[in-house]
C-alpha cells in the first residue's frame, strides 16, 4: 500500500481501522524435507497500542503474539518484525502505533519447521500483504548439519 493508493488518507480518516488482515502460508523446500507455517496476522493503525502489545525496538510498531506461541518462535517473530519495523512504521501515517497482532500461528507438520521460520513469515506475509519491500531472505540446506540456514538482509542472525 502506499500514499497514491489512499493508504494515507484511510490511515487518517479511520486510526482503528485494519489496513490488512490476511493469512500466509510460509513454504519453502530445498533439501530432503521443506519448511511450510501460515500465519494470520490483523496490521492496523492506532493511538494507543493495547496493554498487552510489545513494542518493536524503540519504534512505533507494536506486536501482539498468539495464546500458546512457544519462546522460540515469539524471539523469532520478534527478530523478523524488528528488521522490517522502520518499513511498517511509514504504515501509520505519523497518528500514533502501528499494531501487528499475530491471530494465529499454524505449523502443519513439525518435521517440516526451524524456528526461523516465524521470522520469515511474518516478513513474507507483511511483504506481500501490506507492500512494505521487506528485506532479502536467503536460504540453503546444510546437508552435514541437516538444517535450513537463513540469511537476513545478506547477514546471518
Amino acid at each position: 500500500m502506499t500514499e497514491a493508493d489512499g493508504t494515507a488518507d484511510l490511515v487518517h480518516a479511520h486510526p482503528q481501522r485494519t489496513l490488512a488482515a490476511f493469512t500466509h502460508t510460509y513454504k519453502r523446500r530445498l533439501g530432503p524435507c521443506g519448511l511450510v507455517a501460515r500465519v494470520t496476522l490483523d496490521v492496523r493503525p492506532m493511538a494507543e497500542p493495547p496493554r498487552e502489545a510489545r513494542r518493536v525496538g524503540g519504534s512505533g510498531v507494536w506486536w501482539q503474539p498468539p495464546p500458546g506461541l512457544t519462546s522460540g518462535d515469539e524471539r523469532w517473530m520478534a527478530f523478523g518484525l524488528g528488521l522490517v519495523a522502520g518499513q511498517l512504521d511509514a504504515l501509520s501515517g505519523g497518528i500514533g502505533a502501528l499494531l501487528v497482532r499475530v491471530d494465529d500461528w499454524d505449523v502443519p507438520m513439525l518435521t517440516d519447521y526451524q524456528e526461523e521460520v516465524a521470522a520469515a513469515a511474518v516478513i513474507e506475509g507483511l511483504r506481500e500483504h501490506c507492500g512494505i519491500a521487506g528485506i532479502g531472505i536467503g536460504l540453503a540446506f546444510d546437508r552435514d548439519g541437516n538444517r535450513y540456514r537463513f540469511t537476513w538482509g545478506g547477514a546471518p542472525a
